[in-house]
């Protein structure tokens, strides 16, 4: 259907983001009492949602201090547990590493209800490099070659109860994967081995069987005082490539080999 006479754009798109906006609001504060500055918190929560005469300027003020500065997005990050780079550097001397990033994709049917979007992590070590050989040169490539594997013709990782494991330490492979079949585990381990030129030998793969099912709905356990919802165990879901990244010893941060969606800044390969 076309768009009508007379339309909007920002009348729009103000309509559309203060909805869901003061639906986040709603939710976040959903002890506290709205349109009452009896106490700080009742004060932010009406400081936080967006009014229809809000000029663009406002807009903006009202989310970053809802999303940032009350901490609304702090509250929906789940934690990493994880050390400083410095620290972990001081304590382990390790060979240049690929960590590859997946993320299922986000449905609002799914996900509307503040339900997490699945992760997942491939790592690697570059055995015939060390910190001093490796050269931009070699990020370049491995760039090019994860792009074409798995963004090119998008590569689609069917998680699931199945474990598979590809071990060959001499290469720097000691994968464990989540796969919802044999040959799925053997399509991903292979796509990964493809970024540093190795091919799939079929004695380092192991499937391990799995006849135990896994519930969708969990149920809820009580925590600190509150009833939340158990973590689901081994779900079946597709995850797709959102960044990879290569980690050098004695340097600090990563180089940013591919990003999907202009996830990353300075990326080698962008899609």
């Amino acid at each position: 259907m076309p768009l009508p006479e007379g339309f909007s754009e920002w009348e729009h798109l103000q309509d559309t983001l203060r909805l869901w906006h003061n639906r986040a609001v709603s939710q976040y504060f959903r002890n506290t009492p709205a349109n009452s500055l009896e106490t700080p918190k009742e004060s932010l929560r009406v400081a936080c949602e967006m009014k229809d005469n809000d000029t663009s300027t406002m807009t903006l003020m009202r989310m970053w201090l809802f999303e940032v500065t009350a901490g609304r997005l702090q509250s929906v990050q789940a934690p990493i547990y994880g050390i400083p780079v410095q620290e972990f550097q001081r304590e382990t001397k390790f060979r240049p590493q690929i960590k590859l990033y997946f993320k299922e994709r986000y449905d609002i049917a799914k996900h509307g209800d503040g339900t997490l979007q699945h992760r997942a992590e491939i790592g690697f070590r570059i055995m015939n490099r060390t910190s001093e050989t490796i050269t931009r040169a070699d990020a370049v490539e491995y760039a090019r070659e994860i792009k074409a594997e798995f963004v090119t013709n998008p590569l689609v990782w069917k998680k699931g109860k199945f474990k598979c494991t590809y071990l060959d330490l001499e290469n720097g492979f000691d994968l464990r994967l989540l796969c919802a079949s044999k040959s799925e585990g053997i399509s991903t381990v292979t796509s990964v081995l493809k970024i540093v030129d190795k091919t799939f030998q079929s004695e380092n793969f192991q499937f391990i069987e799995n006849t135990k099912t896994y519930p969708i709905n969990p149920g809820t356990h009580k925590v600190y005082g509150k009833f939340i919802s158990k973590p689901r165990q081994r779900p079946t879901v597709d995850v797709r490539l959102t960044h990879a990244q290569l980690l050098i010893y004695g340097q600090l941060k990563p180089v940013n080999l591919v990003s999907v969606g202009k996830r990353l800044k300075s990326a080698i390969q962008y899609a």
